[in-house]
């Protein structure tokens, strides 16, 4: 889970909070069995908020680890190297010792972003080490941020018929989508493979996540935690850097194979 406390300027609905936001996907997931789920969320916003400490300890006291995103979210194609290192370091300082209770110590690429450059990547990547952390990807997404704004405009207006069938989109993309990166991840590896499967905290989340995890489960998923599918070298293998688009560890593998480009989610023509 990404970014259960979201980026500044997103708009919630009355009564919507990110600590609630992330107390309830805290709790479908451990409706569902599923524990120690790693969510990373930059920390940018505790700059302006301090309060909103409350939500990342709430997700490790629902029994969640925690891993670092960085503190601005920014890409890391727009900054240096060493201001990347700096950035991580920030939210270390922030959130560091709630991130030392999970298992292992993971760190995500803000958008999954990589850099547009080796040596850039690599000046990251040895700090990564340095500091204890391991790159964890994404290989699975669908593009789930496309629908704050559409959801927030049908929950503020009260509009039922538009709210039920964004969700229903929702969670139909989450489950072909999840599909689609399955399909993908088969034809380069030849087997199937252990995948990353993003989602943000979203009002939308929310209400849904508990629907999207029964029809994975209906359709046969198997749920494994992060580290025994970080034990994949898919995870650990770094396909070439990607420096414009945005595309997840499993599409850069796939650009890098010279297979056509994969249109895995609506939002993955976007330029950052």
């Amino acid at each position: 889970v990404d970014d259960f406390v979201l980026w500044d300027g997103v708009p919630m609905p009355d009564g919507v909070t990110p600590l609630g936001i992330t107390k309830s996907i805290a709790a479908t997931l451990t409706g569902h069995g599923l524990m120690g789920v790693y969510g990373f969320s930059h920390t940018h916003r505790l700059d302006s908020d301090p309060g909103l400490m409350a939500a990342w300890e709430a997700w490790v006291e629902a029994g969640h680890h925690l891993g670092n995103h960085t503190h601005l979210h920014a890409p890391l194609r727009w900054m240096s190297g060493d201001q990347y290192c700096a950035d991580i370091d920030k939210a270390e300082g922030l959130i560091g010792n709630l991130i030392a209770m999970a298992p292992e110590r993971y760190f995500r690429y803000a958008m999954d972003m990589a850099g547009e450059t080796e040596s850039k990547r690599g000046r990251v990547e040895d700090h990564l080490r340095a500091s204890g952390y391991r790159n964890a990807p994404i290989t699975a997404w669908f593009g789930d941020f496309t629908w704050i704004i559409p959801y927030y405009r049908a929950v503020v207006s009260k509009d039922e018929d538009a709210k039920r069938m964004l969700q229903e989109t929702y969670v139909s993309s989450a489950v072909g989508q999840l599909a689609a990166h399955a399909q993908l991840a088969r034809r380069l590896f030849g087997q199937d493979i252990p995948l990353i499967w993003l989602i943000h905290g979203t009002a939308i989340a929310t209400d849904t996540l508990g629907t999207i995890l029964n029809a994975f489960v209906e359709s046969g998923v198997e749920f494994v935690p992060l580290p025994a599918a970080m034990s994949h070298p898919a995870h650990f293998a770094m396909p070439p850097c990607n420096s414009e688009f945005l595309r997840n560890h499993l599409q850069r593998y796939a650009i890098a194979a010279g297979i056509p480009e994969p249109h895995l989610d609506p939002a993955e023509q976007l330029r950052v």
